[in-house]
């Protein structure tokens, strides 16, 4: 059996972390129904593809809730997908990074799938709920199946920080870790995307319950660890040996904003999966309105060639319309001013 999946690890009051790309305060209704929704349009489009997977949803959320007068519930149930809650086990103390604490949610997962299948050769397909398809997934699990394992890399420089480490720096901590010397600078495996075989879920989830404590005592001692899944999980494929796929029309992320950073090409229409990191309430948001709210069957009875116009001109990829870009600058600017505001009103008053 061939599993899709995606998750929504919500922050508590009190526990919250900073969340770029949506700008508010991640423990608030607001921030999480951004993710709800999302998460709703990534079963849309994976069940127009994807029949013969079995959809799963994971999260810490035990009442799911109603958005935009839908209840997610319903709306899951109607496109068969099961919800498993998990709670967040593998939680940071405050402190450890100030970005997506919840990203080590992902080891909480992997940890139920060790607990509760047995089946070796089944495999898992986890991805961030910012992420659509726009063909089936069944040519990439065939591709994994061999190795029961896949994965890609980013393209970025080995001095590049990304979320407190270069790969450099990633170099030398693999170093300490391993009491053994990498030869090469590592590659940086992306966080969004995870396929593995059940067999090969264990071998890494093992290798993580013996990482974690160390991250702990690292974090205490006030030393270089891994602040992030993403960066975890690369190490614990490179101590085995699990090598990144160079393809690159199964998954890419694709920024999208022309304010900040567009990387949008003309062959992004033949990726498999787009991840929109920067579209979660732009395009993926006028998405979601177009097929949740606005048909009774989540689009589903579009046709491909519909469907696909559709994503093509609501998200602007490979083009984007004046008005879109207009939207942009507006909502950049305005979140810009609204930021500062913020900081302003944190400014304490002279004396």
């Amino acid at each position: 059996m061939n599993y899709i999946c995606t998750w929504l690890c919500a922050d508590v009051k009190g526990e919250e972390s900073i969340y770029p790309q949506t700008g508010e305060k991640s423990s608030g209704q607001k921030h999480q129904n951004i993710y709800w929704r999302c998460l709703v349009l990534f079963y849309a489009t994976s069940k127009r593809f994807n029949k013969t997977q079995k959809h799963l949803l994971f999260t810490n959320v035990n009442v799911l809730p109603v958005v935009d007068g839908k209840s997610v519930k319903d709306m899951l149930a109607d496109m068969d997908v099961e919800v498993i809650f998990t709670d967040f086990k593998y939680k940071t103390p405050k402190g450890y990074f100030n970005l997506f604490q919840n990203q080590f949610y992902e080891f909480s997962i992997l940890e139920y799938i060790v607990h509760h299948n047995k089946n070796n050769e089944d495999q898992y397909l986890i991805l961030d709920s910012d992420c659509i398809f726009t063909r089936p997934a069944e040519e990439l699990f065939e591709e994994a199946k061999p190795a029961g394992f896949i994965s890609f890399e980013d393209a970025c420089t080995t001095e590049l920080v990304i979320h407190g480490l270069s790969r450099v720096d990633m170099k030398h901590l693999y170093e300490d870790l391993s009491g053994k010397a990498v030869p090469e600078i590592p590659g940086y495996h992306l966080g969004e995307f995870f396929l593995a075989s059940v067999k090969n879920i264990n071998t890494i989830f093992q290798g993580f319950l013996e990482l974690w404590p160390e991250l702990m005592r690292r974090y205490e001692a006030g030393l270089p660890k891994f602040n992030e899944e993403a960066q975890t999980l690369s190490y614990l494929y490179y101590k085995n040996n699990f090598k990144a796929s160079p393809k690159t029309t199964y998954l890419k992320r694709i920024w999208t904003n022309p304010v900040f950073y567009r990387n949008v090409e003309e062959s992004d229409i033949n990726v498999a999966i787009w991840h929109l990191p920067s579209e979660k309430t732009y395009g993926l948001a006028r998405l979601y309105e177009t097929l949740v709210n606005k048909t009774s069957d989540y689009g589903l009875s579009l046709s491909n060639e519909s469907f696909l116009s559709t994503i093509k001109t609501t998200l602007g990829i490979p083009h984007l319309t004046l008005q879109m870009r207009l939207e942009y600058y507006i909502l950049s600017y305005y979140r810009a001013l609204r930021k500062r505001a913020k900081k302003i009103r944190l400014i304490p008053k002279a004396a």
